[in-house]
């Protein structure tokens, strides 16, 4: 059942005991859309498998206790946070659930008691909207997480809408937050292995124009989604970067913002192909993932020829 943002604080009111739970490798949205739920109604904050290097740099800046992979029998309700689609909770069982996201996949809603979907930049712009319609006032710690997890979905305001931006303005007021403080939560050197991947990464890409756009693939076993954004970074238009991971292939994938302005839409490409090889997929326009069976090799030529097919 769809709601309304100012309706959520009446449908969590039925439940005793709420699980907040962030996708696996969590990130700083999801990490600061959570705590700030958490702490505005009660429950835990947990996390499945991991939390991104940023995620978890913000959850010590901002005092947040994030539990990995509980147990859901023991929620009454699981609020899944910006999370679109099954493959980004792993193992999780999920049973009684809702959603507060804001990407556009379906593969979550369906089954889900209530949910809240809006294609904003960032969940927490949609986690503000629900504080404030529901007259809970936010500490400088759940700003701040809000803040952080804005700054780092929209790639610290380039791709940011005018939403977005009041948004911002919002939390650093109500926070008394300084903007170079959100910004240090971001401030973390790349680790060695993560260079090494992306340096890598590079060096196996395969470079194919069409017409005026340049479509970059490669095959790197970790660090899939910096690696995509890496080859973007160094000139290509569309860049897939694809790892195999036990039985599955993982695919992540980044587009220009030219190519996205002109109606390229990573989402549903990946989201096809996913479904076509058994797997799921999801994300934005510009920027989205996938996991299916099938050969990292192949996979990523399917993704490659779809993408040429959609490109003006």
């Amino acid at each position: 059942m769809l709601i309304s943002e100012p309706e959520f604080g009446a449908h969590i009111g039925k439940y005793g005991n709420v699980l907040y739970l962030c996708h696996r490798n969590a990130d700083p949205d999801a990490i600061g859309s959570a705590f700030a739920l958490q702490q505005a109604f009660g429950g835990t904050l947990a996390a499945v498998d991991d939390l991104s290097r940023t995620g978890e740099a913000l959850a010590d800046a901002i005092g947040a206790a994030v539990e990995i992979n509980p147990r859901a029998e023991d929620y009454d309700l699981v609020v899944v946070v910006d999370t679109s689609v099954r493959l980004q909770l792993g193992d999780f069982h999920l049973a009684s659930y809702a959603v507060v996201d804001h990407h556009l996949d379906k593969g979550l809603l369906e089954d889900a008691k209530f949910y809240i979907q809006k294609p904003s930049k960032s969940a927490a712009e949609i986690v503000w909207t629900i504080l404030k319609e529901s007259g809970r006032r936010a500490s400088r710690e759940m700003a701040l997480g809000l803040l952080v997890g804005m700054i780092s979905d929209t790639g610290r305001f380039r791709r940011a809408s005018p939403e977005a931006f009041r948004t911002a303005a919002e939390l650093l007021d109500a926070g008394g937050l300084d903007y170079e403080e959100a910004l240090q939560a971001l401030s973390l050197p790349a680790d060695i292995p993560q260079r090494i991947a992306i340096l890598k990464a590079a060096a196996r890409a395969k470079v194919d124009r069409q017409r005026d756009w340049l479509i970059a693939t490669t095959v790197i076993n970790s660090f899939e989604g910096s690696a995509a954004m890496a080859l973007v970074d160094l000139g290509a238009d569309v860049a897939f970067a694809a790892g195999k991971h036990f039985n599955l292939c993982r695919v992540s994938a980044r587009a220009s913002r030219e190519a996205a302005r002109r109606g390229l839409n990573l989402a549903e490409i990946l989201r096809e192909i996913a479904r076509a090889h058994g797997g799921e997929g999801g994300g934005h326009r510009a920027a989205a993932a996938m996991e299916a069976r099938g050969e990292p090799g192949s996979l990523l030529e399917e993704c490659r020829i779809k993408v040429a097919e959609s490109l003006p």
